[in-house]
């Protein structure tokens, strides 16, 4: 099982995102016709908020840019947890863990994967900016009518303010992303304090 997961991990992470989609699209749009192959289906507005979330259509349309935006992200977070939760079982602390009857439950859990968090909260960080800021791709495969489509078309167009404020967006969210990840540095790992100068 674990050899079928590192395969499946390492056709995720090799893969680039424009083929993940377009093999999605050929299977699940093209041949079996499961989802749609492009746009974002029906609609409804709710004030000036326009959402597919509401209708069936836009929640199936919504199925593979989905796999295709995450998939990457998702291999690379799980291959870091595997190597980081195998070099933390073998430390010191772990064995007496075990020599003092906790079970293997307790001991995953709650020692050998809390100290992992760290680097792995750094990794989803990044890459969850990284979401934000180059789905352009994977909106340009499914035809989605999003954000990075529309900065495509505004560099098509040479139109300079609305590339400045989509580059501004996308650095306020990545400053954002990373001042909510060192918070959860202190939340998760008790040792990292802020100090003033005097300590």
């Amino acid at each position: 099982m674990s050899k079928v997961f590192l395969t499946i991990s390492l056709i995720g992470i090799s893969l680039p995102t424009f083929l993940i989609g377009i093999l999605l699209i050929y299977l699940f749009a093209v041949k079996l016709g499961w989802f749609s192959s492009f746009g974002r289906g029906e609609v409804r507005t709710l004030g000036f908020w326009r959402t597919g979330l509401l209708t069936a259509s836009g929640l199936k349309a919504l199925v593979l840019p989905a796999i295709t935006l995450g998939l990457f992200q998702m291999t690379l977070v799980t291959r870091l947890v595997r190597a980081e939760m195998l070099e933390v079982l073998r430390t010191d602390y772990i064995k007496f863990a075990r020599a003092r009857g906790l079970s293997e439950r307790a001991i995953n859990f709650g020692h050998a994967l809390r100290n992992t968090l760290v680097p792995v909260i750094t990794i989803i960080g990044l890459q969850l900016g990284l979401i934000i800021a180059f789905a352009i791709i994977t909106e340009s495969v499914f035809q989605w009518p999003g954000m990075g489509l529309m900065f495509i078309q505004a560099v098509q167009n040479a139109d300079i303010p609305v590339m400045a404020a989509y580059l501004l967006l996308v650095a306020f969210l990545f400053v954002l992303i990373n001042f909510i990840v060192d918070l959860i540095y202190v939340r998760v790992d008790p040792r990292i304090r802020i100090y003033g100068r005097g300590a």
